[in-house]
Formats: structure tokens, C-alpha cells, sequence
């Protein structure tokens, strides 16, 4: 796990195109870091660091956060690992990962993709202690890592006030992490908060039982001495990240609709994603509604008709759409149901939602909305 980095180039000729991991330009830095996860993507030591790595615009190494760690019976049966190896278990926080950076001379904060919004927030909450630990941490060759916390950066775990907690300190270069009780050192000299822990793992089946047991919490983190990191999380977390990850793909969330899912979303998530969940589902059903009432009017009218002149009508009549649903109505199948099926076509692609988009009227944003790590 500890390989050396100096600069870009030490990561670029590793890389294949394909694998999910990308190399993004930000005027004055770089960023390498993975969008999505195919089975090859993390087959090296070198891939495994490509969790939102920094480099400046000459390609010095300025930023090493957390490399890519997996969750626990991921990659290795729980039961083969020495959990008689020095360990310790930390509380797993439900915010951004952020972290500082010298760039130009200048302090900024970053989330893994870079200075976006969130990063920019956690920086306006940032105490003047904890800018001074960030300086003299990068002045001395460390990334600290923080996560930010709070009721407006809310993922799927509820905190009360806004909290920047040290999650970790890396070596840029070497990779090499301060081990916990130097960790906790830093963070009581520049008062800080720094991230709670819990026993060591005796009894591995108990704790994971008891972990997936957890509510309100995101789960824990195991990190060995040697580097080697592995996440656990509990049951019903994964539920509602699962419900909110599908928040940012409209062609699950008119699936939700479609399938009369919205119910069982709806607790899962935050009361502000909820009414935009079910502003969404008026928005589909009163476009169902609207269609299923024209396919409706023109079958009644025109059900008398031969078959030839019924499809003659339908289409000088109807929108292309819905002739299709005008005659399943002509032999017998419910309307709506009828008019529903051009949508369930719809809901499998994004593409094809934009297509049919103007037809129904419907819209969905994912602005403002979290966002959600793939892993």
C-alpha cells in the first residue's frame, strides 16, 4: 500500500482508459480519481491511490487523501484476516471528505473531484486552529483529512451542527499514515475534533453482526497499522444510501413512480428529497392522468369504427405515442395501464426519458442534492 509518489508522472503511465479512473485538468491542478467501478478498475497498487489525487499545474504532488479501501468480506473472507494485528476501529461519519491544499500559496479546501461547493462550505466553517494545522501539516509533507458533517451536507445520517472532525493524516509522498495516538495528539494540540474509535475486534463474527446491527450511524472503519483499511456499514444505512444514491438517476426515479415504489423511498430519505420526490410523482401522474383522459375520450368515440378506420383516426387524431395505448384500449386492457407502458419504456435509459421528456412534461433536477460516493 505504500507506494511512492512524487508527481504525476509516477501515476500516469499506470493507467489504462476504460477502467473508470480519469485525469481532469482544473486550470491550475489536476485531479485523478475514479467515476465508476468495473472489476479491473482497482488491479494494481498504483490504481488504488487514484482516490482523488492533486497535483499542480507543473504535476507536483500537492494532496494525497484516503487511497480506494473496501468494504469488509469485499475482497477477503473476514475470517482469513490476524485481527490479533494492531488495529484500531473508527466511527465511519456520513459527510464530504474534505481536505486541504497549497495552491499557488494559497489554502484551499478539496473534496476528492476538487474545489467544488461542498469543499468551499467546509472552509467557511473552518477555525482559524484548524487552518493552522492544515498549513503546518502540508508545510511538513501531509494531507490531514477531514469529514465534514452537518444538517445542510446532510447524506443519510442526521447531525445537528456543522463539524470538520480529523479523519487521518498521509505522508504525501510515501503514503504512509500517523498512526492514531499521534493522530489524536495533533488534533488536541490545535483543538480539534478528531474522529472517535471503539475496542478492537475480538470476535469477528460478533462485531460484524453487531455493526450491521447499527442505526443512525454509518458503520466503522478498520484501519491496521500497516496502512491496510477495510469499511463496514451497518444494514440500514446501506438502504437508505442505496435510495439516495438512486435520487441522481432520473430513470430510477420514474421507475419508483411507475412502480408505486415512492412509499417505501420516502423514509428513507431527507424530508427536502421527499418533497421533490413526490413533486416528481404529480408531476408523472397528472401527465398519466392527462393522457389516459385523451386515449379514453378518442376510444369512446371511436370504438364503433372497422379496425382501418379506427387506425386512420388515431392517427390524424392522437400523438404518435398514444395510438399504441389507443388500440391495447380497443381490445380491452385497462387505459392507463395501457397509456403507463410508453413510460416503462422510457425508464430504462436516460436517453429516452429526454426523448419522451416534452410529451409529459415532467421534470427532475438533482440540484442541491448531496453528493453520493460510489465507494
Amino acid at each position: 500500500m505504500m507506494i511512492e509518489i512524487k508527481t504525476i508522472d509516477d501515476v500516469l503511465p499506470h493507467l489504462v482508459d476504460g477502467k473508470g479512473i480519469v485525469v481532469s485538468g482544473r486550470g491550475n491542478y489536476t485531479v485523478i480519481d475514479y467515476l465508476f467501478v468495473e472489476k479491473d478498475t482497482f488491479d494494481s497498487d498504483i490504481a488504488l491511490q487514484c482516490r482523488g489525487l492533486k497535483f499542480d499545474k507543473n504535476g507536483a504532488l500537492i494532496a494525497r487523501p484516503f487511497q480506494k479501501f473496501f468494504n469488509l468480506g469485499e475482497k477477503q473472507d473476514p475470517l482469513s484476516i490476524d485481527w490479533t494485528r494492531p488495529h484500531v476501529v473508527m466511527d465511519k461519519l456520513d459527510g464530504s471528505m474534505i481536505h486541504p491544499a497549497l495552491l499557488e500559496g494559497e489554502l484551499v479546501f478539496m473534496t476528492r473531484m476538487g474545489i467544488t461547493d461542498h469543499a468551499k462550505a467546509a472552509m467557511s466553517h473552518a477555525s482559524d486552529q484548524l487552518l493552522q494545522l492544515c498549513r503546518d501539516q502540508i508545510a511538513s509533507g501531509w494531507t490531514p483529512m477531514f469529514e465534514y458533517t452537518g444538517p445542510e451536507n446532510r447524506i443519510v445520517v442526521q447531525y445537528d451542527s456543522v463539524q470538520l472532525t480529523l479523519l487521518g493524516v498521509r505522508e504525501m509522498i510515501s503514503g504512509r499514515y500517523l498512526a492514531h495516538e499521534a493522530l489524536v495528539e495533533v488534533a488536541t494540540a490545535y483543538g480539534v475534533d478528531v474522529v472517535t474509535t471503539t475496542d478492537p475486534v475480538d470476535d469477528i463474527k460478533t462485531f460484524m453482526a453487531d455493526s450491521k446491527a447499527l442505526e443512525d450511524v454509518e458503520g466503522y472503519v478498520i484501519a491496521f497499522d500497516d496502512g491496510h483499511r477495510v469499511k463496514i456499514k451497518a444494514d440500514a444505512y446501506v438502504l437508505r444510501h442505496r435510495a439516495f444514491a438512486g435520487l441522481h438517476s432520473e430513470k430510477n426515479v420514474l421507475a419508483w413512480v411507475l412502480t408505486n415504489a415512492v412509499d417505501d423511498v420516502i423514509p428513507l430519505i431527507t424530508p427536502d428529497a421527499a418533497a421533490r420526490l413526490l413533486d416528481y410523482q404529480s408531476q408523472v401522474e397528472n401527465a398519466l392522468s392527462n393522457h389516459t383522459n385523451q386515449v379514453e375520450a378518442f376510444v369512446a368515440e371511436h370504438e364503433d369504427k372497422e379496425r382501418r378506420d379506427f387506425a386512420i383516426a388515431a392517427q390524424k387524431t392522437l400523438p404518435k405515442h398514444l395510438c399504441a395505448a389507443a388500440f391495447s384500449a380497443l381490445d380491452g386492457r385497462e387505459v392507463r395501464e395501457a397509456v403507463k407502458q410508453h413510460l416503462v419504456w422510457a425508464s430504462r435509459s436516460g436517453t429516452r426519458i429526454d426523448a419522451v421528456r416534452e410529451m409529459y412534461g415532467f421534470q427532475w433536477s438533482t440540484d442541491d442534492l448531496p453528493q453520493v460516493d460510489v465507494g
